[in-house]
């Protein structure tokens, strides 16, 4: 290799790209006029597994959904309802990704560990495949609910019917394969947004009353809806995940600005606002003359306001790291949340409902961009190297060496 095509690295800059050998290759892309991205060149090399871990289970899968249609008899299977393509691809070729996700995660442990420490990809591995299942099954029922409507009554002979199976469970495990081989802090965050946002979203979609919206947002979750298992599911897994997310980043921020009693008391009040979230979720609101959930669950839907306002307000003191114009918006927000309360309580202009909406808009956006901010301050903690050029190191080993040699 010739000198002007040599880079030096630390050794800590060297290990974390994979590298082992003395001499192995990186590439130089995305170049700027003051920046680059230094990369390993066998990256793509290492991506060469893929077609193998989603071809099989796709292979095998497709297979199974044959031998079925064979065996039950099917001339015709419909593209949605209960004995449907839909309903095979959610159970088999999904339940099939989940596995293959379970497997490939396990697999690629070690590269995750450049991204979080061993403990806590352990300690955040149930909530992630968990709620990788719970995307992916949400996804499918809303894809397949829109293919009812554009395509209804819709049916397939069993062969044409085994490839279109067959196409959605290659793209099932190939997505798989992506999102583990790009797992990161980013995809985490957009894991809660799907989880959160799609499945209240599907929860409205799929309750079965239109004018639900009269009574309260709990009633999704209620023995009155279609979707209350959906609904409440949602919420557990969106509190799961939010404190996996608090749990990854404050363990990662105290690494590397050290241990804050100000971080660890805004840590708490977060984790306990998202244990209510999934607190609201393990206890439905159901009114009868046998049950108190009606009462623990307003309960547990107060805490949440005080946990979440305890939070905003003492933004300034408990990280005040955030910045002025951060406080600001928090401030904005709480504003904002008590015009709307006001608005409902006192006025009467809003409903519950849309004062619900309201506020978990409102809340929800205000925890995604603390959760962008504290993202960006892991991410702005940097190391500063000295550099030189290439030829000059060479010329100054060649003069070392031929001192040496003589």
């Amino acid at each position: 290799m010739t000198a002007e095509k040599k880079i030096i690295l630390p050794k800590e800059l060297y290990s974390k790209l994979d590298l082992i050998k003395d001499s192995e290759e990186v590439e130089v892309v995305e170049i700027a006029k003051d920046s680059f991205t230094i990369r390993a060149a066998n990256v793509r090399n290492q991506c060469d597994y893929a077609p193998r871990w989603f071809l099989l289970p796709t292979v095998i899968v497709t297979i199974v959904f044959l031998i079925i249609a064979l065996v039950m008899r099917y001339r015709t299977i419909p593209l949605t309802g209960d004995m449907s393509i839909g309903t095979a691809v959610d159970i088999l070729a999904n339940g099939t990704a989940f596995i293959t996700f379970i497997l490939a995660y396990v697999a690629r442990r070690k590269k995750l560990y450049r991204h979080m420490t061993k403990k806590i990809y352990w300690r955040t591995f149930i909530t992630v495949v968990v709620s990788e299942l719970i995307i992916s099954t949400l996804s499918l029922v809303a894809l397949f609910w829109f293919f009812d409507q554009i395509f209804y009554g819709a049916g397939f002979d069993v062969v044409t019917s085994t490839i279109i199976f067959g196409v959605f469970a290659g793209i099932l495990n190939y997505f798989i394969i992506f999102v583990v081989d790009n797992f990161s802090i980013e995809m985490l965050v957009n894991m809660l947004i799907l989880v959160m946002v799609g499945g209240l979203i599907a929860s409205m979609a799929t309750n079965g009353n239109q004018y639900w919206w009269k009574r309260n947002f709990s009633i999704l979750g209620t023995s009155q809806s279609n979707s209350s298992f959906q609904f409440n599911l949602t919420l557990i897994i969106s509190g799961a995940l939010f404190i996996a997310l608090i749990d990854y980043i404050f363990v990662a921020l105290a690494d590397q600005v050290g241990r804050s009693w100000r971080h660890l008391t805004l840590r708490i009040l977060l984790t306990l606002t998202a244990l209510c979230i999934a607190g609201v979720g393990l206890i439905p609101n159901n009114v009868d003359y046998t049950s108190h959930a009606h009462f623990w669950h307003d309960q547990i839907a107060i805490l949440i306001v005080f946990f979440m306002g305890l939070a905003v307000l003492g933004i300034r003191w408990l990280f005040p790291e955030a910045g002025k114009e951060f406080i600001y918006i928090s401030y904005g927000v709480v504003v904002f949340l008590v015009v709307s309360y006001v608005s409902w309580k006192m006025i009467g202009y809003l409903n519950l409902t849309a004062f619900e909406i309201i506020s978990f808009a409102a809340s929800f956006s205000w925890l995604m961009l603390f959760i962008n901010r504290l993202t960006k301050m892991l991410q702005g903690v940097h190391e500063i190297y000295e550099v030189s050029f290439a030829d000059v190191i060479d010329n100054q080993t060649g003069a070392s060496e031929k001192k040496d040699e003589d």
